[in-house]
């Protein structure tokens, strides 16, 4: 991001990057270090499937925390709509033929950094005047000063070996970029981050870009696309049992969507009338 500042891809936020703005974003910046880390460890440890489903349970995080250490209150049905969103996880993670107790308990330690992100994002936001891509970029900057020393204090050891290994590991078990291309492991790597820095930043411009039902709903297709997709791809086992009540929370998380949007719609016409 800091190259598409200086470039003029990105307008860079007014009056730049400062440390007091680095200070103010701190809070915000470990909270979001722990969701990825922790989404990024639950990957590892179970199926991509498994840990999509159990981030369905993110809003019922969310409405929990955000009541409890920020005040706010919802109506009563979207209190409703956590049933299916918590049910179906629970009975899904049940169902899973691999399940993980430890993917469960990092997917939902990133549910609960998620939820706490946001609440202090919307104070950060107003504070600083940082908004989008801008404000998604100046939290993975600190989030990344953070992560860096302590990486390579837990693992920075084993770095120039991994990397030496890397390649004979890749032909050994016939590892391909999309299934075609032989490459590198650095190039594997840059290509990688690439996807998951941008994964993460479309999400903020289509929340500018498009109106909040139309993006809560394209939330809820892309959590199915990814567990459709590493079934193809991957081809992790999961049960008629696990399919069903996955689509139950999944479900849930788009019904929970829409009680937002009429809560807000609700709330602005009472300020108008």
């Amino acid at each position: 991001m800091p190259i598409m500042w200086k470039l003029g891809i990105v307008t860079p936020p007014e009056g730049g990057f400062t440390m007091e703005s680095a200070r103010a974003l701190l809070p915000t910046a470990i909270l979001h270090l722990i969701a990825h880390v922790s989404a990024c460890a639950s990957f590892n440890l179970g199926s991509v499937s498994f840990m999509q489903v159990v981030k369905a349970a993110e809003p019922a995080c969310a409405v929990l925390l955000l009541t409890i250490f920020f005040g706010k209150r919802y109506s009563a049905l979207t209190w409703l709509t956590l049933i299916p969103i918590v049910g179906g996880v629970v009975a899904s993670s049940s169902a899973e033929a691999g399940f993980s107790m430890a993917s469960f308990l990092l997917a939902m330690t990133s549910n609960i950094a998620s939820a706490l992100r946001g609440g202090t994002s919307k104070d950060v936001q107003s504070r600083l005047g940082l908004k989008g891509v801008n404000l998604y970029a100046a939290i993975a900057i600190v989030s990344t000063v953070l992560l860096l020393p302590v990486s390579l204090a837990m693992e920075g050891q084993h770095l120039i070996p991994a990397l030496k290994a890397a390649p004979a590991l890749l032909k050994e078990n016939g590892i391909l970029l999309f299934g075609t291309w032989n490459v590198g492991f650095m190039a594997y790597l840059i290509i990688g981050s690439l996807f998951y820095h941008f994964y993460n930043q479309t999400s903020y411009v289509a929340l500018a870009d498009l109106t909040p039902l139309s993006h809560s709903i394209a939330n809820t297709v892309k959590r199915v696309v990814i567990i459709v997709a590493s079934l193809v791809v991957f081809r992790n086992p999961i049960t008629t049992q696990g399919a069903v009540f996955a689509a139950v929370a999944i479900g849930g998380t788009l019904l929970y969507s829409l009680a937002q949007q009429r809560e807000a719609a609700t709330k602005m016409e009472k300020k108008m009338a």
